[in-house]
């Protein structure tokens, strides 16, 4: 029953193993990490990987999915076998989805979403700029289709296993102790 709270990172898990002499903390048991409130990670297990005190690199481990939240219907959604997200000063840059991947984003026209991206391939590598997804860039039998949102269900917009966990972020550090 772990939970932490850092203004910038959030996460809850069964148990927690930290080992000093790698700097590696291991997350197993359902666990779910949030970093800048919109970006969820979840996975079989989670590494987080600390360089001078701070995250370096989380490795998702089986079963990896990031959802990164739009507005309160939409989520970019990427699903892979595993998955490294790469951090520099505390900021999310780069991520690397492995194996199997199937991913959703949306696209904007005029400030409202309007189309839906589903893409599946072998591997996949997005940049990340001011919490956004700049570029992506998708290797081995790329699979796309475009759909317009208007009518889509929400079924539709959604990858197996997707589920927002968002109720369940712990919100300040009182929450905590």
């Amino acid at each position: 029953n772990v939970r932490f709270h850092r203004s910038d990172l959030q996460g809850l898990c069964d148990s927690l193993v930290y080992t000093g002499l790698d700097s590696m903390a291991r997350f197993y048991g359902t666990p779910v990490m949030w970093y800048n409130r919109i970006n969820q990670f979840t996975s079989d297990s989670i590494q987080g990987v600390l360089k001078n005190r701070q995250l370096s690199k989380v490795n998702l481990l089986t079963n990896a999915f990031i959802a990164i939240q739009e507005d309160t219907v939409h989520y970019n959604q990427i699903k892979a076998t595993e998955m490294m997200a790469f951090f520099s000063n505390n900021e999310l840059y780069r991520f690397d989805a492995l194996g199997g991947v199937s991913a959703i984003f949306y696209m904007e026209e005029d400030s409202t979403i309007t189309l839906m991206d589903q893409e599946e391939c072998k591997m996949l590598t997005a940049k990340i700029s001011n919490n956004e997804i700049r570029r992506t860039r998708s290797i081995g039998d790329l699979s796309q289709n475009v759909f317009p949102v208007f009518n889509l269900s929400l079924d539709k917009q959604r990858l197996k296993g997707f589920e927002w966990r968002g109720n369940e972020r712990p919100s300040s550090r009182n929450e905590i102790t």
